[in-house]
This record gives C-alpha cells, structure tokens and sequence, in this order.
C-alpha cells in the first residue's frame, strides 16, 4: 500500500507558478507570496520532483494549460529542483518544446541540474528547448528578443 502511495504522490508533482518579487526582484511561487507580480508574456514553472515516466503526462498537460494563455509568449521551466529524468520524461520535454515552437511559442530551461541537462541537451535536436544559467537569465533574454521584435 505505501508503494502505491508514492507512486501516486510522484505522480503528481506539485508545480508551482513563480512570479517576480516586488521587493527584492526574486523569483518566488505566486500561491505561497502575494507580493509577487507575473512575468508578461512568460509563465515561469518550478517542478518539484523529479521527472519520470508516471509525471511526464501530467507535467505536460499542466504546462500546455498555462502556454495556452494567448499572452504567453515562453515558459521558462526552473529546473533547479528537478533532481532526475529519464528517457520518457525528456522525451516529453522535447516534443512539448516543439509543440511551443509550432505555436509561436517557447520552452526554456532554466538552473537546470547536470544530469537533466546531459540527457536533453543529447537527445534535443535543433533548438527544441533553449537553456539559460538562471530564470533572470532566461527573463531577460526573453524580454530582449520582444524589445527587438517590437523595434522591427
């Protein structure tokens, strides 16, 4: 029964939405801190588990919902507490960076774990996820690239 258990628990990650600190610029989970403002045009994401073949769906399903927003340009995956993958789970990451991409739309990791990065960045392809050192990293790249967008 306890198997079970944590199988289940495993199965379902929390994941949790960051927004910018007002205060000292963190990033910081909106649910946990109300004085936390969104990022525009970027939902940024925390996993915190790792991710395996039993949450890779469920991962999916719950980024695709907050890329569906008509005013998100990126989501920035905050790998840092994202301990393990494995195969199946980076092969989701992959093919949900090339879903984003077909969209309009990106997938970038950010503070990524060795080991998480070593599996993706051998199985990616071309460009299907863009990495970045940190999440202001990947922010302000982000916000950059739109700038010149905008000037064009």
């Amino acid at each position: 029964m306890s198997v079970l258990l944590l199988l289940y628990r495993a199965s379902r990650p929390n994941i949790a939405v960051l927004g910018q600190a007002r205060a000292d610029g963190s990033f910081q989970d909106v649910e946990r801190n109300s004085d936390v403002a969104a990022v525009p045009g970027v939902v940024i994401v925390r996993i915190e588990s790792g991710l395996f073949f039993a949450n890779a769906d469920m991962v999916r399903d719950t980024i695709r919902a907050k890329a569906a927003d008509p005013n998100v340009n990126a989501v920035v995956l905050d790998a840092q507490t994202i301990p393990a993958i494995d195969f199946t789970a980076a092969h989701m990451l992959i093919e949900l960076g090339r879903d984003l991409q077909r969209q309009g739309k990106r997938l970038v990791l950010a503070r990524q774990v060795g080991q998480v990065r070593d599996i993706l960045g051998t199985e990616q392809g071309p460009s299907a996820i863009e990495f970045y050192p940190s999440v202001r990293a990947a922010v302000d790249a982000l916000h950059a690239e739109s700038q010149d967008d905008a000037d064009r």
